[in-house]
């Protein structure tokens, strides 16, 4: 995948993200396993804590999304997560 068609997912996977009041933190395509693996990472517009069931949620969508662009056109494992908490402890709600 061309740095072009990762930026087109990319734009798209953002929009989807916006739908749900989320944002896309990351997306990573780990070439390099067969099948290939997609990683998601998302945290909420409003600052809470993705949970499972966001994630979960987020799937079905973010695949739809992934196989109707044709962008990806090869098996794939689809990953969706939070951000998780940085190594950088920067806000009170770090603490």
């Amino acid at each position: 995948m061309d740095k072009k068609d990762r930026k087109e997912l990319e734009n798209l996977l953002s929009e989807l993200a916006e739908s749900f009041n989320f944002q896309l933190y990351s997306l990573n395509l780990l070439t390099n396993s067969n099948p290939i693996t997609i990683l998601i990472k998302l945290k909420k517009a409003d600052g809470n804590d993705i949970t499972i069931d966001d994630c979960s949620n987020f799937n079905n969508p973010a695949e739809k999304v992934i196989d109707k662009s044709k962008l990806i056109n090869c098996s794939y494992v689809l990953e969706i997560s939070s951000q998780g908490v940085s190594d950088e402890l920067t806000s009170e709600r770090d603490f």
